[in-house]
């Protein structure tokens, strides 16, 4: 048999030679389908990049497709691969990553951030989703699996190729996508992820055949950056789901309500002290925290409309007219009970949680909602006008922020407000703010002990023994507490006497 015919090295084309398709975010692409000398030339192994199978992944039947809005396209590839050739491309098994400089490739932070994630629970669930791979595996179950969605950094694109055999969609090729060999970080599906690469190392793959016959769905986005991969995790998880409220918060950097969040703590106390999750909480003994983000974003909604709307019913353009009501409304926490907030509790004082029902959440909540109530001859007007523009679809951000501030504009004003922004001031710096006073344990309650079933009491530092009250958010309470705060009898809670 004759030798193989092999190009030399010199008259193959180089890689950099490659068009970078703009349409595709600066791809190197190559049109087989349509351009005949590409075609010749792929056909006849003419490129540099087909004689370096050490440095990419040749991987057949892929759907590369433009995802989202056309203003900012997400390039995404989609495949499906067996199990061997899917810890291959991946290669980042989440329980056990390999040794990569993750600085270099921007992953550091995600990479980071994953191994903090990827314990407890998170390490325990995935034994079981093993074990249902497994099954499937010996035909127990059919596998239903869910696509894993991961991303590739933005440092390795220069060498991402893709050759397109069919674009009768110009916005979804399919072809053979050339890829890096560096690690596919997860964007969701990460302990979906960590599975499959136990399951890879189990008998009944190995022996079975199950490495090659047993195939998922992986999707893979092209050139993404630190800020993108964290944007994709917020935007996942954050829609109408309850979970990771907090490292969604924390990761969201492009909605309405974080810039607005951002926009209102600005020289206040909670600038540097919202817990996101992953650092010091905010329970009773915990100082270095006001609140979690979830919490800061409920005030800024309770104070803002109400409670009328959820985070995502905010737009970018509705966050100048609600900006000045909001940093005014963190200055005056930040006026009123910064003092009683120390990051570090004095060797001879309490944790200000212990003491204080204002360092609670349902205490803010319920304080946010009164601000409202003060204003509310100003902000029912503009929340109408927010109301308005969410059965609206304008053409341009431009023509949705005209229709908005004319709205705020021919709008009437909103009913008066049974105290003023003055007056609510006023009422809370006159109120005694200590959680074991008999008026707060007869809004929120007492704590019990269930040993003895009688109330629960505590000896402070001070050596005064307290009844502790309950710190429930509850929708109840936060209600009973700003009905207190703007009622006629509020001054039952300015009274000294302990319970």
């Amino acid at each position: 048999m004759p030798a193989p015919s092999i190009p030399k090295k010199s008259a193959l084309i180089a890689t950099d030679d490659i068009p970078r398709d703009t349409d595709f975010g600066g791809l190197k692409l190559l049109r087989y389908q349509t351009d005949d000398a590409a075609r010749s030339q792929y056909a006849n192994s003419a490129y540099e990049f087909q004689h370096e199978s050490a440095k990419r992944h040749e991987i057949s039947g892929v759907t590369l497709a433009l995802k989202g809005a056309k203003s900012r396209y997400r390039l995404v590839a989609m495949m499906h691969p067996s199990l061997r050739q899917f810890i291959d491309i991946v290669k980042y098994d989440p329980a056990r990553p390999p040794l990569e400089d993750y600085d270099a490739m921007s992953m550091q932070e995600a990479h980071d951030q994953t191994q903090a994630d990827f314990k407890n629970q998170k390490l325990k669930n995935l034994d079981d989703f093993k074990h249902y791979n497994v099954e499937a595996l010996r035909g127990e179950r059919v596998a239903y699996l869910p696509p894993i969605s991961g991303w590739q950094s933005k440092a390795v694109f220069e060498d991402v190729i893709f050759v397109a055999f069919d674009e009768s969609n110009p916005l979804a090729l399919y072809g053979t996508l050339y890829l890096p060999k560096k690690p596919v970080m997860q964007s969701d599906g990460q302990t979906q992820t960590g599975a499959l690469f136990a399951t890879a190392a189990t008998g009944v793959a190995i022996k079975d055949g199950g490495l090659d016959t047993f195939t998922v769905t992986l999707e893979i986005e092209l050139n993404v950056d630190k800020q993108q991969a964290a944007q994709s995790f917020a935007d996942r998880n954050g829609r109408g789901s309850k979970k990771n409220k907090n490292l969604v918060a924390r990761y969201d950097t492009s909605s309405a309500l974080a810039n607005l969040r951002e926009g209102a703590i600005d020289g206040t106390v909670f600038a540097s002290r919202l817990a996101d999750g992953r650092t010091t909480g905010t329970s009773e003994t915990a100082t270095t925290n006001i609140v979690d983000l979830s919490t800061i974003e409920q005030m800024l909604l309770n104070a803002a409309a109400g409670g009328r709307f959820k985070p995502e019913h905010i737009k970018h353009y509705e966050v100048d007219t609600l900006l000045p009501f909001l940093k005014d409304f963190l200055s005056m926490l930040d006026r009123l009970f910064s003092a009683d907030w120390p990051e570090k509790t004095p060797e001879d004082g309490e944790p200000f949680r212990r003491i204080w029902l204002h360092g609670w959440a349902f205490a803010l909540k319920a304080i946010a909602l009164a601000y409202y109530d003060s204003r509310k001859h100003e902000l029912a007007p503009i929340c109408d006008a927010i109301a308005g523009s969410l059965k609206d679809e304008h053409q341009s951000p431009e023509e949705a922020r005209a229709a908005f501030l004319e709205a705020v504009d021919a709008a009437p004003g909103g009913p008066a407000p049974d105290i003023t922004r003055a007056e609510l001031e006023e009422r809370l710096a006159a109120i005694d703010w200590h959680r074991y006073r008999q008026h707060w344990i007869d809004i929120t309650g007492a704590k019990v002990d269930r040993k003895t079933s009688s109330v629960k009491r505590r000896t402070l530092k001070s050596g005064e023994v307290v009844i502790e009250g309950k710190a429930e958010n509850t929708p109840t309470t936060i209600a009973n507490v700003r009905t207190k705060i703007l009622s006629d009898s509020w001054t039952d809670l300015t009274g000294s006497a302990n319970a």
